[in-house]
């Protein structure tokens, strides 16, 4: 063993560049290897520690700053809670159904309260107050509280309300916000008074998560609404101490998984700085954070995908170093959950705790490079969108003003244009769709609204992909018809399949008829049998090479023998040849440039389907 050699040469970063460069094989560098996203930051292709020797809060130790933590123990003093939400609304079924959900795994009773759950508080707690408290009491928590004198005592968890989110989820608010201010800090000496750890805050970032905005934005939003909240608290005699030990946030786990640690990490450094302006304490400055796994980024269609989507964003909110999770059903934009999707999300938290050891690394995010840099300038763009707030009078005002819906709106339009011309990807839904797939949900995305203020209305990434196969579906069940598209595929099969597979995957995100052949030998051929097939659209499909001879004799007789029948291009032509095909009547080309969604409706609109 003595006489090996273990040592590795260094490569510096030109070096890398360079063997990159020549990998590209002359596609540019800056366009390829670097990744815009929609916080407004662009993501490296490589990260190294020149990336971090400015950053001296990454060579702290966990627990002593608030990008590492607020243990130093992590997970292994306290695992994080295993919060599975129950929505069953018979008090009955649904004290039976967190005893089953805590006898499975779960180490945390959550739900969602109404009028009727409230009525009936003290049943559905009944034996269950020896496990933490999550429960979500919408706009006021101090009737719940008040419900619970007697057992005040046992109170761990949190029993929180969010009037500010709230008002911004629906618009209107049950009664004026100031009293609304009242009630939580009465809450919060009602919790001082029994000497119970409960909170009362809950500041939920899923709210502007829900509506499409970016990572920086919703942690944004959530530190000024806090704000805003803490204000409010002050201003009432709360001191920023007890206000701050009775506020937890609520985050929404996204897709883009580094930026999703990010995010946590980041949260913690920013209402680090909040709280010491506000003259709190070291434990002041230490925030509680409780993430779910998005309802945004899940997909109607292909729901079984959602299950690795939930996978990944659960994963990203244990490495960000989150006090709890929640990992929501995977059916959840089908239907009410079961016991199966329940159990399903349940077990992806235990499988990160007991099969995947992550209660073991503490902080297992710290020290990577990327990570690191990746926070640091999460935080910045966080702390400047909140100055702005700021600079507009703060989170109410803002969003009274609807300036915080804009700015969400404008993030979701983004993200709906991306998606549209799929250089985002939705697995199951605008990208390798399910043909064997049908739903019989009817997906309404017009939701009522309050009238107080415009509300941060609740999207899911796909919906309008959705609607588009939908509305086929619709359309078949009532007329037995559907767009037929016909597959002019000239020369044998490796000439035509790429581009005819092509063409079929993006036809099939609308659930379109695809009329499939094995190629034809002759231009007439082809065109007869285009002629034939009743298609509102035949696509050609062949090579570069052969469409300057093929596409405009074809396109010529299809049209002569099928005049109002539509002819498209597979890929781009050639410059040179476009002004030929077009006068032989060529209505169009499909690639992977085109918008997707905007032709396939615009199909649709074709066929008369609306």
């Amino acid at each position: 063993m003595s006489d090996l050699d273990f040592n590795f040469d260094y490569s510096s970063y030109d070096e890398w560049k360079e063997a990159a460069v020549a990998a590209l094989k002359g596609a540019p560098f800056e366009k390829r290897m670097f990744t815009p996203t929609y916080e407004g930051i662009t993501l490296n292709p490589l990260y190294t520690a020149e990336d971090t020797k400015d950053l001296k809060a990454t060579r702290t130790f966990p627990g002593l700053f608030a990008l590492r933590g607020s243990s130093a123990a992590g997970n292994l003093k306290r695992p994080w809670e295993i919060a599975q939400f129950v929505s069953e609304d018979d008090p009955d079924e649904l004290h039976k159904a967190i005893i089953h959900e805590l006898e499975r795994g779960a180490s945390t009773v959550a739900f969602n309260l109404d009028n009727n759950k409230l009525d009936n508080i003290t049943k559905i707690l009944n034996g269950l107050l020896d496990k933490p408290l999550y429960i979500y009491a919408g706009a006021s928590a101090l009737k719940t509280l008040k419900s619970l004198e007697n057992d005040a005592r046992y109170l761990t968890g949190c029993i929180g309300a969010d009037p500010l989110g709230v008002l911004a989820e629906t618009g209107d608010l049950p009664k004026d916000l100031d009293a609304l201010w009242d009630d939580m800090a009465e809450t919060i000496r009602w919790a001082d008074a029994k000497h119970t750890p409960v909170k009362t805050i809950l500041i939920r970032g899923s709210v502007a998560h829900n509506g499409g905005a970016s990572a920086v934005q919703e942690a944004a939003y959530a530190m000024t609404a806090a704000i805003e909240t803490l204000r409010a608290m002050l201003s009432r005699g709360v001191m920023i101490g007890e206000a701050a030990r009775r506020l937890r946030f609520d985050f929404s786990q996204g897709a883009n998984f580094f930026m999703e640690i990010a995010k946590i990490r980041a949260a913690r450094i920013i209402w680090s700085r909040i709280a010491e302006s506000f003259g709190g304490d070291e434990a002041a400055q230490r925030c509680e954070i409780f993430a779910r796994t998005s309802s945004f980024t899940k997909t109607i269609f292909d729901p079984y995908v959602n299950m690795l989507r939930n996978t990944t964003e659960a994963f990203s909110a244990v490495i960000g170093g989150v006090e709890g999770l929640t990992v929501c059903s995977f059916d959840e934009a089908l239907r009410p959950d079961s016991e199966f999707s329940r159990r399903v999300a349940r077990n992806a938290q235990i499988m990160l705790q007991k099969e995947f050891n992550l209660l073991e690394p503490v902080d297992p995010a710290g020290g990577s490079w990327y990570i690191d840099r990746l926070t640091h300038e999460l935080a910045v763009k966080i702390w400047a969108e909140l100055q702005k707030i700021e600079s507009q009078g703060g989170f109410l005002k803002s969003l009274e003003q609807g300036l915080i819906q804009q700015d969400i709106e404008q993030t979701l339009s983004s993200r709906f244009k991306k998606l549209a011309s799929r250089s985002d990807r939705a697995v199951g839904t605008n990208m390798y769709p399910n043909m064997g797939e049908h739903s019989e949900i009817n997906l309404n995305i017009n939701k009522t609204y309050g009238d107080k203020v415009t509300p941060i209305k609740a999207h899911r990434w796909t919906e309008q992909f959705e609607e588009l196969r939908l509305r086929t579906e619709a359309y078949k069940a009532k007329t037995g018809d559907n767009v037929k598209i016909f597959l002019a595929n000239m020369g044998p099969i490796p000439q035509h399949k790429a581009r005819a597979d092509f063409i079929s995957g993006f036809m099939e995100v609308a659930a379109f008829e695809m009329l499939r052949n094995d190629g034809f030998k002759t231009i007439e051929d082809c065109a007869e049998a285009a002629a034939k097939s009743n298609a509102l659209i035949a696509v050609i499909c062949s090579t570069d090479i052969t469409y300057p001879e093929i596409v405009p004799e074809l396109t010529k007789l299809i049209k002569a023998k099928k005049p109002d029948m539509k002819v498209y291009l597979a890929g781009e032509p050639a410059p040179e040849f476009k002004d030929s095909y077009e006068a032989a009547g060529l209505d169009g080309a499909i690639s992977v440039r085109s918008n997707c969604l905007d032709t396939l409706t615009e199909f649709q609109k074709l066929k008369g389907m609306f």
